[in-house]
């Protein structure tokens, strides 16, 4: 199947493209390379189901997945830069060395994704569910996060430096040697997580819950915790 095949079958109700394979496509219909030129309606796959799907290295930059099943999808250096995937199904999708600038993943499931080697700077991704997910040697700066899930997630070396993590949940999380200059967690639970700060620099931690936390040092932090 290509591009225009997909366009024509969803522009007909057709919504289950589950395992296609898009590899390296371009689904960014509209060649639009700016958000505001893009016209209400164009590249719009709203809802569709694309579970399983090969979209490796391909171009979503732009398009509209919001509501989209998503998961277990192959997205390896795709580029999906300000692409719509708010409420999306990413859970189990491979996102390796995707580009995810400004994307809007607010609300998205991307339990148990693989998003190493990411670059998600600016990006929406409040109240997303990203337990379980490896994040490593990603670069996230600017991201919101806030409200987020990171419970078991893997932040092994990445950068998060002036990234809004209020009130999310890093219970269980590896964050060995992140980068959080300016870095905003208050009211984070830390809870159980391991945390080697030896490269990092935190200022902004008012309020954040330390339950059985390890620290730097080895110490033990239980501030705030009940």
């Amino acid at each position: 199947m290509d591009v225009e095949e997909l366009y024509r079958r969803y522009a007909a109700g057709e919504r289950d493209f589950s395992g296609v394979d898009l590899s390296r496509a371009n689904l960014n219909v509209a060649k639009v390379t700016y958000l505001e030129d893009l016209e209400p309606g164009q590249n719009d796959l709203s809802g569709i189901n694309l579970s399983g799907a090969n979209l490796t290295g391909a171009n979503l930059s732009l398009v509209n997945l919001s509501g989209a099943n998503l998961s277990n999808a192959k997205l390896d250096s795709a580029k999906l830069a300000e692409a719509d995937l708010s409420g999306a199904n990413l859970s189990n999708a491979n996102l390796s060395s995707a580009e995810l600038c400004r994307i809007d993943l607010s609300g998205a499931d991307l339990s148990g994704a693989n998003l190493d080697c990411t670059d998600s700077t600016g990006a929406n991704l409040s109240r997303a569910n990203l337990s379980g997910a490896s994040i490593a040697e990603a670069i996230w700066e600017a991201t919101d996060l806030s409200g987020a899930n990171l419970s078991e997630a893997n932040l092994t070396q990445s950068a998060l430096c002036n990234a809004n993590l209020t009130g999310a949940c890093l219970r269980d999380t590896n964050l060995e040697e992140p980068s959080l200059d300016g870095a905003n967690l208050t009211n984070v639970d830390l809870s159980e997580s391991f945390i080697n700060l030896d490269m990092a620099n935190i200022n902004r931690i008012s309020g954040a819950i330390l339950c059985n936390t390890t620290m730097p040092d080895g110490s033990i932090r239980n501030d705030h915790c009940q």
